[in-house]
């Protein structure tokens, strides 16, 4: 498994929670926690395949007392880790 640090934050005035994973550049938004928590999960484990095919070196994971939460909550996404075809 890898896991890179996200923040969620409350939702907005448009009434989306988003989520950010700053090692991966990934921003998704959900009409819930969960929703935005998935979103930001599937995009992270796509990236990472398409890399991985690529045969490009994943970003290290930012250390979570280095995050910066701008009013956000600290959360840890997962993803299995993807490895490239032979």
């Amino acid at each position: 498994m890898i896991y890179y640090p996200a923040v969620i934050y409350p939702v907005d005035a448009y009434g989306f929670f988003g989520v950010v994973v700053p090692d991966l550049l990934i921003n998704a938004t959900g009409a819930s926690q969960d929703a935005a928590l998935i979103d930001a999960t599937v995009i992270m484990q796509e990236l990472l395949a398409d890399m991985a095919r690529d045969r490009n070196p994943f970003p290290e994971p930012t250390q979570s007392d280095q995050v910066d939460l701008d009013g956000g909550v600290l959360v840890i996404l997962t993803a299995h880790h993807a490895v490239a075809a032979e």
